[in-house]
């Protein structure tokens, strides 16, 4: 049928209108929920550390230890938009927990979790040769202490 502009204009603001605030798409996931052999665990986007691809797997990385997943990396970086980092095709970080950053010749790799030294507890993640140097600039940017040159 030809429709006015009018008329869909008054149908999409009638249907604003009847949308509560609760309807809202959320800016992204409420609750991870990852398995723990039989038993499913529910975690905080915030409390995980780091997303691991192995063996047709996916596991994620908490204080509470390893979960398996049953989503793909592609759809945990979708989900999670900028607050997770790239450094490795098999690897997600979370850039709040980075910890440390670590070069041993041509390794590099990031201690993502809590504390540091002997009193760390977390997972030594390995960044890709390609990631190496965007992934120091990147936590070098937000921070000061360190002479750049």
């Amino acid at each position: 049928k030809p429709f006015s502009e009018e008329r869909v204009g008054q149908c999409l603001a009638r249907l604003r209108a009847r949308r509560s605030p609760a309807e809202a798409p959320a800016p992204g996931p409420l609750r991870i929920v990852a398995r723990r052999k039989k038993s499913l665990v529910f975690l905080e986007p915030s409390e995980i550390w780091a997303f691991e691809a192995a063996d047709r797997l996916t596991f994620v990385h908490t204080p509470h230890g390893r979960f398996d997943l049953d989503l793909s990396l592609v759809a945990i970086e979708s989900s999670f938009g900028r607050s997770l980092t790239r450094v490795h095709r098999n690897w997600r970080v979370n850039f709040s927990h980075i910890k440390e950053l670590e070069r041993d010749g041509a390794e590099t790799k990031v201690c993502v979790g809590q504390g540091l030294g002997a009193e760390r507890r977390g997972v030594s993640v390995p960044v890709s040769r390609d990631r190496a140097q965007p992934v120091r600039e990147m936590l070098l940017a937000n921070a000061t202490g360190l002479r750049r040159g």
